[in-house]
């Protein structure tokens, strides 16, 4: 008499449970530089806990990883790391104290990094669709707050900077641009690459534009408009790559001309009227010159290096302002020439696979850098959620999806269940 052997398999986790999780983990790494919260006591065990968290999944993630970087990722990886390192020790040598902080965004960007490399190509739409229910949650959630709020959600009485001192879910209002420019980047790289969630994108489109216009902010609006555009009209829009290069050139003229030399936009009758009518700013970019003129006193005392990440003391008592208002002059005050090279170099990677992959998810990839990108010749956001844009924007350009081969193992992971339960 033979022994009834059967054998039993683990059961796979449930897609939901999985993207659930997904969610959780990216909700971890991005939510704390997102949502902004008054100063309390209670928020900053939050942010404590938060960051062990973080350290865990840092830990577990290098337990997980079992090879190296993909050699044509490593000189867009290393760049990113290599920033971080260098922004780090510029610090502690300008600031000499223990840089937690630094190294804590540091942590939370390798963990993003790990992320990609490890699970994207194989499971990259799981991953962007996680990302996309979490940003636009989050987008929706704000637009809900102003409206209940609108006059913000409390105060930031100890501001000493320039403008409002009434916060949101996500800041201000420049910081309620940015945040939806990443959500519309994420969940329409998602929906070229599946075909779903049109009514999301749209939905997204209509209250990301509908809130930064009441709200005042005339750049994140244009910006904002910009994406949705070629999101729906990418079809009839021959050869973006050209578009591009062109926007570049006009960016570079622009940042050298007006940011750097800053030179009077009314000698220039065109570009003053696109600034004061569509951007909704005056010729000295609501008192943005100054800023910009002072920044660049500052850089050239120590071009190389700069000096180094400052509190908002700090800027106002040397350029006038809680900070330059431009990404480029930003990078180049903490960082100098040296940040400022690598920088270009990261995204010089992004174009560069964008271009390679020549897909309409590279392309529209592109099309929101360049955008976040004119958004930051006003505004320099927080540095992990450029670089969250940066890394995400990269892997969307250089992960393939084969729609057919996963429909393929899907019917063939499928069948097999269903043998297994019929055996059982």
């Amino acid at each position: 008499m033979t022994a009834d052997v059967r054998t039993y398999k683990v059961k796979s986790m449930p897609k939901a449970t999985l993207t659930a999780g997904l969610i959780g983990i990216y909700a971890i790494l991005l939510c704390p530089f997102i949502i902004v919260v008054p100063k309390s006591d209670i928020g900053y065990w939050i942010d404590r806990l938060l960051q062990l968290i973080s350290i865990v999944l840092w830990i577990g993630l290098h337990i997980k990883k079992n090879h190296p970087i993909k050699s044509e990722h490593r000189p867009f990886a290393y760049g990113v790391h290599l920033w971080w390192i260098i922004l780090i020790t510029i610090t502690f040598l300008r600031v000499p104290k223990l840089q937690f902080t630094q190294v804590y965004y540091w942590l939370t960007v390798w963990n993003i990094l790990l992320l990609a490399e490890l699970y994207w190509q194989k499971d990259y739409v799981r991953h962007l669709n996680a990302l996309a229910i979490l940003l636009s949650f989050l987008v929706y959630l704000s637009t809900v707050l102003y409206i209940l709020f609108p006059e913000g959600l409390w105060f930031d009485d100890e501001w000493i900077g320039a403008g409002d001192k009434a916060r949101y879910l996500f800041g201000n209002y420049n910081q309620t641009g940015v945040i939806s420019l990443i959500a519309l980047m994420v969940s329409g790289a998602y929906t070229l690459q599946t075909g779903r969630g049109y009514m999301n994108m749209m939905m997204l489109s209509l209250v990301s534009i509908g809130t930064v216009i009441a709200m005042g902010s005339m750049t994140s609006t244009v910006g904002i408009l910009i994406v949705v555009a070629y999101f729906f009209l990418r079809k009839i829009i021959k050869h973006p790559f050209l578009w591009i290069g062109a926007f570049l050139f006009v960016y570079v003229a622009f940042f050298a001309v007006v940011v750097w030399s800053g030179n009077d936009i009314q000698n220039w009758p065109a570009l003053a009227g696109f600034v004061e009518n569509v951007l909704g700013k005056n010729s000295t970019f609501t008192m943005r010159i100054y800023l910009w003129l002072e920044s660049v006193v500052m850089i050239l005392d120590s071009p190389w290096t700069g000096y180094g990440v400052q509190g908002v003391e700090w800027m106002v008592d040397n350029i006038g302002g809680s900070g330059p208002h431009n990404l480029w002059l930003m990078i180049l005050l903490v960082g100098g020439v040296v940040l400022c090279g690598l920088f270009i170099g990261i995204i010089a990677c992004i174009f560069v696979s964008a271009a390679k992959r020549n897909s309409s998810q590279s392309a529209y990839a592109v099309v929101c850098i360049c955008v976040i990108l004119l958004m930051s010749l006003f505004e320099a956001y927080h540095f992990i959620c450029t670089f969250a844009m940066l890394i995400i924007a990269y892997y969307v350009c250089v992960t393939k999806y084969d729609k057919k081969k996963k429909k393929a193992v899907a019917a063939v992971s499928d069948e097999t269940k269903s043998k297994q339960q019929a055996e059982l």
